[in-house]
């Protein structure tokens, strides 16, 4: 087994390579991937190679956000939004890269408009302290609002 550590400025990213071989009849490569994704737990999915016999683990996303049944999936376990965060992480995953004044979203998202446009910075903080430190794909974009990095390891369902 090799780790490769990459550093990027906002985060810590492993590679992992893990090559088995499997001589004879006695181990099963549907076993073998069984057993390893089991002890992956929910960081990564295992497939079999069958015409090499060789095992590739493919990492998941690390965020799944399920709008149907309004559930955020981090590292494979539930993550408890509430429903503004929910709100707020789904709408900004949906435009990837696009950058909203907290006027825009507030007015999108906020059902009532009383207060000020602080009250979105006070859900995005509570929403990146849930999400860190796997994950902050939330940029603050100074003097104007937030923008969803669209490089970030989050699928939308």
């Amino acid at each position: 087994m090799k780790i490769l550590p990459e550093r990027r400025a906002d985060a810590e990213v492993l590679h992992v390579g893990i090559r088995i071989d499997l001589v004879g009849r006695a181990v099963d490569a549907a076993t073998v991937a069984a057993r390893l994704a089991s002890a992956l737990d929910g960081v990564a999915s295992v497939d079999v190679v069958s015409s090499r016999r060789h095992l590739r683990a493919v990492p998941d996303p690390l965020l799944r956000i399920e709008a149907r049944s309004r559930r955020a999936i981090l590292l494979g376990r539930p993550l408890e939004l509430t429903r503004l965060e929910f709100d707020l992480l789904h709408y900004l995953r949906a435009h990837p890269d696009r950058v909203f004044t907290r006027t825009a979203l507030k007015s999108a998202l906020w059902p009532r408009q009383d207060g000020n446009d602080r009250t979105v910075d006070v859900h995005v903080r509570k929403l990146r302290a849930k999400l860190e430190p796997h994950l902050d794909p939330i940029t603050t974009v100074r003097g104007v609002g937030y923008r969803f990095e669209s490089s970030a390891p989050v699928t939308l369902d």
